[in-house]
């Protein structure tokens, strides 16, 4: 694939546009390709993440559970079931906006970064939005006071059983998640 490529943006919204990439296929005719992108610089800035998703895990008297949001989500007109995130501002750090965000959607605190993912992409063929995985302890008490007046979140306790009930109930689960929800399904515990 040519590396050659011209970028039109065909929107002009505040948080997300449309863009008309125009490149040569390997036959050496024209390609087009629209993509939504967060980003002021589509393509060139693809490596640069958007979004934390936040993987938080709270010590119970009963053991790890995993925090889980369930969230409204204006495209599927319905809610989602993954967990707290948040854009990027330029200007702060991954750790402020993972304490910003998890306190914000769940009412938690951070206690501790565990791991950071590099960027992971949500879905190639129609955005190079990307998110930073960040996994961590939480603590405190779970809470609804903090959410912005748009944003209708429920943050959930889940052990394994729950997790399994979720994923057999036919219910919306992000991409994002599912993959997580699996796995501790299939190893037994939240750790």
């Amino acid at each position: 694939m040519a590396t050659d490529y011209s970028v039109e943006k065909l929107t002009d919204s505040k948080w997300l546009n449309l863009y008309e990439v125009t490149y040569t296929v390997k036959t050496g005719r024209p390609g087009k390709w629209t993509v939504a992108s967060r980003k002021s610089h589509p393509i060139q800035d693809a490596d640069i993440p958007d979004a934390v998703v936040i993987v938080p895990v709270v010590e119970t008297v009963r053991g790890k559970r995993l925090v889980v949001t369930k969230e409204f989500r204006v495209p599927l007109w319905d809610y989602e079931y993954g967990f707290p995130a948040g854009l990027i501002d330029r200007d702060r750090t991954i750790e402020q906006v993972t304490a910003d965000e998890l306190k914000e959607e769940t009412g938690l605190d951070l206690v501790r970064i565990t791991h950071t993912s590099g960027c992971i992409y949500s879905s190639g063929g129609m955005t190079d939005e990307s998110c930073i995985m960040v996994f961590v302890e939480a603590g405190g008490q779970i809470s609804d006071e903090h959410l912005e007046e748009h944003e209708k979140i429920e943050a959930v306790l889940m052990d394994v059983p729950d997790l399994r009930e979720l994923l057999d109930s036919g219910k919306k689960i992000s991409a994002k998640a599912w993959g997580l929800f699996y796995h501790y399904c299939q190893i037994g515990k939240i750790y």
